[in-house]
């Protein structure tokens, strides 16, 4: 844990950015940094408790996302299986800034040609060819039944990328992950079969925007009927409910 971690801002390399955080590269090979956005960067309009949470993060460790996100990575570390464990980044390390507060320090995921992966979304939009479009909707989905099973705290399905390994041949990864819902219950996210319902609600609705895509894309209905089936009934078999 490094507590003295100083941020060159004017020489980071922005890679992404979000409502609350942004992601830089490092000058280390293969690795990049995710601290709180300043409050004169944030997007105009920006809500008051949006405001509030980055104030609070930045001030108290235990409210920062980025150190809830680590030690969340470690936890998911020891509880996985390797293949699922695989999918998030297989380094991360929290690190304290002056300036900027908690931060955390992960392997940066990129493409086999060094460029960044894309969203799910993304690729089927570009996606020309059917079969690979098939194939991209069928990983996603037995990833986010995965994700259910193992009551991970994932509630953002469309932050899933696509991380091409090859030409033709990729793997889906998880780079940002939030391991604390907001909700009116406090700690409810602690809660597995919670956690396993809205991962399976959020994955359903996520999913069924998929299967829109993959329409456009001329992969007929009866195909992805076959290979996916009922996303709710195979998740309740598999948990027991039915």
């Amino acid at each position: 844990m490094n507590r003295g971690f100083y941020f060159p801002t004017e020489d980071g390399n922005l890679l992404g950015e979000g409502r609350r955080r942004r992601c830089h590269r490092l000058a280390d090979p293969g690795l990049c940094v995710k601290f709180y956005r300043d409050p004169s960067s944030l997007p105009p309009g920006t809500r008051l408790s949006i405001r509030l949470n980055i104030a609070c993060g930045r001030r108290f460790r235990c409210a920062n996302v980025n150190y809830r996100e680590w030690r969340y990575h470690q936890s998911l570390q020891r509880q996985l299986p390797a293949e699922l464990a695989a999918v998030f980044p297989e380094h991360t390390e929290p690190v304290r800034c002056s300036e900027k507060g908690w931060g955390i320090i992960e392997t940066l995921i990129l493409n086999a040609d060094g460029t960044l992966p894309q969203k799910v979304v993304d690729e089927l939009k570009a996606a020309r060819d059917p079969a690979l479009s098939l194939r991209i909707y069928t990983e996603t989905e037995r990833l986010c039944r995965r994700l259910a099973e193992h009551s991970v705290c994932f509630f953002d399905p469309s932050n899933i990328l696509v991380q091409w390994t090859g030409p033709e041949t990729f793997r889906l990864r998880i780079a940002d992950i939030e391991p604390w819902c907001r909700t009116l219950v406090p700690w409810l996210s602690r809660c597995d079969f919670y956690v396993r319902c809205k991962v399976r609600r959020r994955a359903t609705r996520y999913l069924a925007r998929l299967r829109g895509l993959l329409f456009a894309n001329g992969v007929p209905p009866e195909r992805v009927g076959r290979v996916s089936g009922p996303f709710f009934k195979r998740f309740a078999q598999r948990a027991g409910l039915v």
